[in-house]
């Protein structure tokens, strides 16, 4: 397995905890303690989900969404919190987030969101690999059609 997964969390048992436990699945984990951390390290590294703990020290988890969608758009970003509100999940899903979970979180339900959402991303990405290569070979082949066309207007009949 070689998905990436950043973890956010102010928290420092949260983010050994996660470490801990995504390492053991097999993904490669990086862990930042704030927002302006997470926004460095994503400009920098490529990352296929992020955790992200909605109260951070220096900004909210819904601006670090936003500031992650403009970074990595791809990324899964999944919201980790302490403090359910409708308030928190509707802002969260108006910037991008992909999942909510609360803490405290059910270790197997968490692994379960990160795999679905690993499994469709990679699906997706498959399925848009897929689609440009029939979209470059039906180009090459109106290429080609297009040259015998030229070529054809410049024969002596």
């Amino acid at each position: 397995m070689n998905e990436s997964i950043l973890v956010v969390d102010d928290d420092a048992d949260v983010r050994k905890s996660l470490s801990s436990i995504l390492s053991k699945e097999g993904y490669s984990v990086e862990t930042v303690e704030n927002g302006k951390q997470a926004t460095r390290i994503s400009e920098k590294s490529r990352f296929d989900m992020a955790l992200i703990d909605i109260k951070l020290p220096d900004m909210e988890g819904t601006e670090l969404l936003h500031r992650l969608k403009e970074n990595q758009p791809h990324m899964i970003k999944i919201v980790i919190t302490g403090f359910p509100t409708l308030e928190n999940a509707m802002k969260t899903v108006n910037e991008g987030a992909d999942g909510y979970i609360l803490k405290p979180f059910d270790t197997e339900k968490l692994l379960e969101m990160i795999r679905k959402h690993l499994k469709r991303e990679t699906a997706e990405h498959i399925s848009n690999w897929v689609e440009f290569d029939q979209d470059r070979g039906r180009k090459s082949e109106s290429d080609r059609n297009n040259a015998v066309k030229r070529n054809s207007l410049f024969e002596p009949q």
